[in-house]
């Protein structure tokens, strides 16, 4: 059975993705620090899913605790859902988004690298595509220049992940670059305010 390791999989994007996940028959390992997230959120998925689901607390910037994952798990993919998300909040504090997005992100390529995993979707964000001169954008439409250091984490780390694939290593890489995603399941079990996400 296919393995997937989703990063930020408590968090209101990456725990829609495994809910689909396991629906869909993959095995399911999370990674949260549970910063933004509560572990009910997995609780949840797993109510509605009928299925179980491994959970790890730590953080995708620990490298010990990354090189310990891939080396006790066969995973195949990773689904990178972690980091920081707030554009006001990344203007006060912008070394926690840079050490967070693009350092998470370093941490997390280069341990799967080492553990010879090469798939990854990395979950990025619109606001890549800065603020757009001719409207509507599509998806091959020209980046601008980001507006504020979450934007800007998120360009980075594409950036890198682009890098890549020039490395000569088996890269295949995907980017989300969501607007406004929002919404909850069917259930209402799981969506994307406290109420979903509390203890």
């Amino acid at each position: 059975m296919t393995k997937i390791l989703v990063t930020g999989g408590a968090g209101y994007i990456g725990s829609h993705a495994s809910l689909e996940l396991l629906e869909a028959g993959y095995q399911v390992i999370i990674l949260d620090n549970l910063s933004n997230s509560s572990e009910e959120s997995l609780n949840r998925i797993q109510m509605i899913t009928g299925r179980t689901l491994k959970f790890i607390k730590g953080d995708v910037r620990d490298k010990s605790r990354l090189n310990q994952l891939f080396k006790q798990e066969k995973i195949d993919a990773v689904m990178h859902f972690a980091g920081l998300k707030a554009v006001g909040e990344s203007i006060s504090i912008p070394l926690s988004y840079y050490d967070n997005n693009v350092g998470g992100t370093v941490a997390l390529c280069q341990a799967m690298s080492d553990a010879g995993v090469f798939k990854i979707v990395f979950s990025s964000s619109a606001t890549v595509y800065g603020i757009p001169m001719h409207p509507p954008l599509v998806e091959d439409s020209k980046l601008g220049i980001p507006a504020n250091p979450y934007a800007r984490s998120k360009l980075i780390a594409e950036q890198i992940l682009t890098d890549l694939t020039k490395t000569g290593e088996s890269w295949s890489i995907s980017i989300l670059r969501y607007f406004n995603p929002v919404g909850a399941h069917e259930s209402g079990l799981i969506g994307g305010g406290p109420a979903w996400n509390s203890k």
